[in-house]
């Protein structure tokens, strides 16, 4: 095709491509054309440096220098907080800086796009660019444009990008940046540190909780004086945020380069102690492990060919043959890589199954309850059906949104970042989707339609606590039940269902109250059950059909 342009023998890309552009430079989206992996190409034409001189050309071998150094680092301290680099290359015209490709955009079309980012999020984000920062502190090398454009999202992980004013130093005295986001000193003294960016980390996500640029005016110098000047006060009404994040963000933003935080520093606060248990942090720490080791086995079946070609003699048989060898080995590694993608493909959509299956076997528990002891179990009933809606709701939500699901969703999601775009390339997921969409309209109109019976009922027989039926069977679907109090509820139930089977006399009766107890044990921590931590879940599901309650207890993984 006509706008088809090839970087060396390994890259490719489209012209009409383009992900973004600037003063002398423009981003592409390309592939490696050994492996398909999606990358970015930065080019850099030669043209357009001629004018800036060779200052211009340092600060590129700089910038190249420094992400080399930091793809490095990161590889160490399994960071994946920075965009990486790949390779460097250089034609007669251009120059090429060959990245990771960041398939969700920047923070600064996040911002525009989302109506808010709460506060919990938020969080998140920032601990994620605090790693970035720490490692670029420890390293003395500052970033010096920290801003949303320059902040990318890969499947949900955000990356600092776009190191064209980086630099590394123990001191700088250079004055550059973007100005709503720049530090005191940059204007009020000789010199500064790498605190700069912390500075600016603070007001960038004084931006993405309040979309505001707290310091803007009607021209560089309005805004430079005040920065200078205007104390950064979260005290007006409209900075509706935790006291704890607000003294967080004020040790960011401090005037004084010497009082304000480290990265580090800020690292250690317990505001991240959540982040650090998030089930989110977790999987992306595991797909950077798995990311590294997968490069590692790249690199030494490449380093091999590499080898092969230069004992390779000029000419003969031998050379032939070490080609075709070469040749071999690299389908042979595309191979591998297409199986492992199909294997997680697959992995994942049998996860996704068996954690619908999951929910549908809460909704399924509460029309057993509802069409043989309801007038014991109105209560969880609701519970479970409306944990259940909302549940088949967010499931639906995330697929839509391209998210990438971990363990904690279901034990045979493996988490890896490539396979996820594969899978969501699949036009079956769009079927899945509108399934997912079918199923939370029929549990809502089932949760609906048990609402208004079982308030109707309330209204006539106990008028005195109609109210506080009302308040614990209402229509709000948009946010799960208090997990404790759900999980009161259900164990009272059950204590309630022992006692009498202990009564009964009946088998017939005493087997079905064991059965009731033993579902509603698999739905009382519904979050271990549909991630398949609980239970052989389609196992189970052939147990209450087959009414066998060994089948059932044999499919229970006790801890």
């Amino acid at each position: 095709m006509a706008d088809r342009k090839c970087v060396g023998k390994k890259y490719e890309y489209f012209l009409k491509d383009k992900l973004g552009s600037g003063t002398f430079a423009e981003v592409v989206k390309g592939q490696n054309k050994q492996t398909d992996e999606v990358v970015a190409i930065k080019i850099i034409k030669k043209s357009a440096l001629e004018k800036y001189g060779d200052d211009i050309l340092e600060q590129i071998q700089l910038e190249v220098k420094i992400l080399k150094e930091l793809a490095n680092l990161s590889k160490q301290t399994k960071c994946p907080f920075i965009n990486r680099i790949y390779e460097f290359l250089e034609t007669a015209n251009n120059f090429y800086i060959i990245l990771e490709y960041c398939n969700q955009g920047t923070l600064y079309d996040q911002i525009k796009k989302v109506k808010k980012i709460e506060e919990k999020e938020a969080i998140f984000i920032l601990f994620q660019l605090l790693q970035a920062l720490s490692l670029l502190a420890n390293n003395n090398i500052a970033h010096r444009d920290i801003k949303p454009e320059n902040v990318l999202i890969k499947d949900g992980v955000y990356k600092l990008g776009d190191f064209g004013f980086a630099s590394q130093k123990s001191l700088y005295k250079t004055h550059l940046g973007t100005f709503p986001y720049m530090a005191p000193e940059f204007f009020n003294s000789d010199s500064y540190n790498s605190k700069v960016d912390i500075w600016a980390l603070g007001l960038l996500t004084h931006e993405v909780l309040f979309k505001e640029l707290y310091y803007i005016g009607k021209s560089q110098y309005d805004v430079q004086q005040k920065i200078l000047t205007k104390p950064y006060l979260l005290n007006d009404q409209k900075y509706k945020i935790s006291e704890q994040l607000k003294n967080l963000l004020c040790k960011m933003v401090n005037k004084d380069q010497n009082a304000r935080i480290s990265a580090q520093e800020a690292l250690a606060d317990p505001i991240f102690d959540f982040c650090k248990h998030d089930p989110r942090y977790q999987n992306i720490m595991e797909a950077e492990q798995l990311n590294w080791d997968h490069l590692n086995k790249v690199d030494q079946i490449q380093e091999t060919i590499v080898l092969q070609e230069q004992d390779t003699p000029i000419g003969g048989k031998k050379q032939k043959e070490e080609e075709e060898q070469q040749k071999r080995d690299k389908e042979k590694l595309i191979q591998e890589k297409n199986q492992f993608i199909q294997n997680g493909i697959s992995s994942i959509k049998e996860g996704i199954l068996d954690k619908i299956a999951g929910i549908t076997l809460m909704v399924q528990l509460a029309d057993y309850l509802y069409d043989n002891i309801q007038q014991v179990c109105r209560f969880e009933i609701l519970y479970i059906l409306k944990q259940a809606t909302i549940l088949i709701q967010q499931l639906r939500d995330r697929l839509e949104q391209k998210a990438i699901l971990g363990k904690h969703d279901h034990v045979k999601i493996e988490f890896d970042s490539e396979i996820w775009m594969h899978f969501y390339e699949d036009i079956s997921v769009f079927q899945l989707i509108d399934d997912l969409e079918n199923q939370k309209n029929k549990m809502k109109k089932k949760y609906i339609d048990y609402v208004k019976q079982f308030n109707s009922f309330a209204f006539q027989n106990f008028p005195d606590n109609y109210q506080k039926v009302e308040s614990i069977a209402n229509l709000n679907l948009s946010k799960l039940i208090d997990i404790q109090l759900y999980q009161d509820q259900l164990f009272t139930k059950m204590q309630f269902l022992k006692q009498d089977s202990l009564k009964t006399q009946d088998e017939n009766i005493k087997n079905q109250i064991q059965k009731c107890l033993l579902w509603m044990y698999a739905v009382y921590d519904y979050q271990k059950l549909c991630s398949g931590q609980l239970l052989n879940i389609q196992k189970f599901i052939k147990g209450i059909i087959s009414n066998d309650l060994d089948e059932m207890k044999s499919c229970l993984i006790v801890s």
